[in-house]
């Protein structure tokens, strides 16, 4: 066969699996990680940091971009809508999967993208404050038997709040108010000043108000206790049996983008997370470094969404 010919037949190959030809050299420009919330906030640092590992490790340009608004919606329908070519990558948290449910219409299909790593995980705090008579979580609920309480959370549909709501509505038949603040901070210092009687925040946000006394812990809401805090047991443990709830931050680009890729984004933010320093970094926000195969993530994926549609649907919460 001629040169020109052989060129030619090399060329046309190239066209019908653009996927393979990009796999060969990626990442061969600028990738960007959008991030659904805002500068500052836990999402964000982390993204930064595994931002900083890529860019290391490739050589090439990572850069972040928050694109803040409707619980994290707006960032991950604008991922989805992108070119599957791996350059464009959303770094979101727990709400991906909860704001299937929770809204009647989120503005885009978990089955747009494609789960690559649940790169950090956190649990939830259940706490009061020192006032508070409860030095237990079941001795906080046989006193609201018969009386309403007042809680807190970062807001109305946080993972916080249908994990509040599902624990007392049904889990322990209690009457809870839901007081909702603008973040966990808010929520916090509201329990502080003895504004509500409990709140349901994140480990980071509440666990120095714990270890300096300021708040008392009754319930982790992991399946584990919490290195941190020893003395503070699981749900189970308080006697709830079967429960476990956290939270989490992933690593999502398009569906349909290329296997390869995907698994070589796996692999390099597996990497990362498992450097001594990133595994300090994380500790101190208060997270756990997680590391699973491209598979594992799948799966989680999966549990995780039945779990929260199963909350959201118990508690009978809904977002137009």
């Amino acid at each position: 066969m001629p040169n020109r010919n052989l060129r030619a037949v090399l060329a046309a190959g190239l066209l019908l699996c653009p996927g393979q030809a990009n796999t060969q050299t990626y990442p061969a420009q600028r990738v960007t990680l959008l991030v659904g919330f805002a500068a500052g906030g836990p999402v964000d640092v982390i993204a930064r940091i595994v931002a900083d590992g890529l860019q290391k490790r490739w050589n090439q340009t990572v850069v972040v971009e928050n694109r803040a608004g409707a619980g994290g919606n707006l960032a991950a329908a604008t991922v989805t809508k992108a070119n599957p070519d791996g350059y464009t990558l959303l770094f979101t948290a727990t709400g991906v999967v909860i704001n299937q449910s929770l809204y009647d219409n989120p503005g885009y299909s978990i089955r747009d993208l494609t789960p690559i790593s649940v790169a950090a995980t956190n649990n939830l705090l259940f706490a009061v404050n020192p006032g508070n008579p409860a030095r237990t979580f079941g001795a906080f609920v046989d006193a609201h038997r018969s009386k309403s309480f007042t809680f807190g959370t970062a807001g109305v549909g946080s993972g916080a709040h249908i994990t509040a709501e599902y624990v007392f509505r049904v889990l322990t038949r209690i009457e809870g108010v839901h007081t909702p603040y603008q973040g966990s901070p808010q929520a916090v210092s509201a329990l502080l000043g003895n504004h509500i009687d409990l709140v349901t925040v994140p480990f980071p946000d509440a666990v120095k108000h714990v270890q300096q006394g300021g708040l008392r812990a009754l319930a982790i809401s992991g399946s584990e206790r919490s290195p941190a805090l020893p003395d503070v047991p699981t749900f189970e443990e308080t006697g709830i049996p079967r429960f476990s709830s956290s939270g989490w931050i992933a690593l999502f680009p398009p569906a349909k983008t290329d296997h390869a890729i995907a698994e070589g984004l796996n692999a390099a933010v597996n990497d990362i997370l498992a450097q001594p320093d990133v595994k300090t970094r994380l500790d101190a926000l208060g997270f756990n470094a997680n590391r699973q195969s491209l598979a594992d993530t799948a799966k989680r994926l999966d549990r995780e969404l039945e779990i929260w549609s199963r909350m959201v649907s118990a508690i009978g919460l809904k977002i137009k």
